[in-house]
């Protein structure tokens, strides 16, 4: 009988685990506009990604270019699929390669190539986009990333993803030539820059939010650097005007003519420096809401971000037990009927 309700008692606990980590899992409800998940993609082990779907419900699809924005000159801009492993836990990501150069290659030869991007195809009408966030309205966002370099002043600023144009930038997670995080806006040509310098070759979580504010939007960053799923959020301050917004632009400019100017992951989409403000390392998640997420949501989103990502896998002898009460449950069931 004590066998009995042993195991009764480790196959209930097991799965209370297993329902509250599939409801911890969710993300909140409410204006979610974006969410990106490298383990949406069904492919092989570095295989060139040819689109990215999102996942919120939006539908909106991202993939290579095929031309610069002249289109004419023709470029290769793939990246791959790539699996790394942290404490001991396994999951896909998309690789994003480049090296500086302005972007080149056959788009019929993979890696041909120096630079790797993927930009939004769909859901491009300004009426209708569920990216197109400005003015007026908020918005947070996390992401799941790992930059090959940070404080290199020869690749200069990095994009891993923004919307941007010729002389509008709705939002972006930027890396300056100095490692910090920076987020960019064109009405006062102004650059926000977060104090600490990230690290290169490590895994980071980042919050980057906006709260509208009136004429002052207050941005700010905030970031898990230590592969360490119990370390907090840490926040970045940013010195810049205190983290508030000045002048925050709202349009976005038609370039070239005719097109619309796409949300872009790795890279963005501005004339002046898009061709060469590219991303090299890996993104796992890209989640974005058009809402100030409140804190028990934000601590919601980084649970299920760490327990994804970061949280050490169980030993061996955990997972045996749990498998050891299940068998018990079910052979007590089959005993009583």
């Amino acid at each position: 009988m004590k066998r009995r309700v042993l195991a009764v008692a480790v196959g209930a606990t097991l799965l209370f685990s297993f329902f509250s980590t599939v409801v911890r899992a969710q993300l909140p409800a409410g204006d979610l506009r974006l969410w990106l998940k490298a383990d949406s993609l069904q492919l092989a082990e570095d295989a060139p990604v040819t689109q990215w779907v999102d996942s919120s419900g939006n539908g909106t699809i991202f993939a290579p270019r095929t031309t610069r924005w002249d289109g004419l000159t023709p470029v290769e801009e793939h990246p791959h699929l790539q699996t790394v492993t942290v404490n001991g836990r396994s999951f896909p990501t998309l690789q994003f390669e480049r090296d500086g150069a302005l972007p080149s290659g056959d788009p019929a030869v993979d890696r041909s190539g120096n630079t790797d991007r993927l930009y939004q195809i769909n859901n491009l009408d300004p009426a209708s986009d569920p990216l197109a966030i400005a003015d007026g309205t908020s918005f947070t966002s996390f992401t799941v990333l790992k930059p090959n370099v940070t404080s290199s002043g020869v690749l200069g600023f990095q994009v891993p993803w923004g919307l941007r144009g010729n002389d509008a930038s709705l939002y972006q997670l930027g890396i300056n030539a100095q490692g910090r995080f920076n987020y960019v806006t064109y009405d006062s040509f102004t650059s926000y820059v977060a104090a600490p310098v990230q690290p290169a070759g490590k895994w980071n979580i980042v919050e980057e939010s906006i709260a509208e504010n009136g004429a002052n939007d207050i941005l700010s960053f905030a970031s898990n650097s230590t592969e360490d799923a119990s370390a907090p959020l840490t926040n970045l301050p940013v010195a810049t005007n205190g983290g508030l917004i000045a002048d925050r632009n709202d349009g976005i400019n038609q370039q070239p003519p005719g097109s619309l100017e796409p949300f872009g992951i790795g890279g963005h989409a501005q004339d002046c420096c898009g061709e060469g403000e590219t991303f090299g390392g890996n993104i796992a998640e890209i989640i974005i809401y058009a809402r100030q997420l409140t804190q028990p949501e934000k601590d919601q989103v980084y649970a299920y971000l760490t327990g994804k990502y970061l949280a050490p896998v169980p030993e061996p002898t955990s997972a045996m037990m749990a498998l050891l009460g299940l068998i018990g449950v079910r052979a007590a069931c089959r005993r009583r009927s």
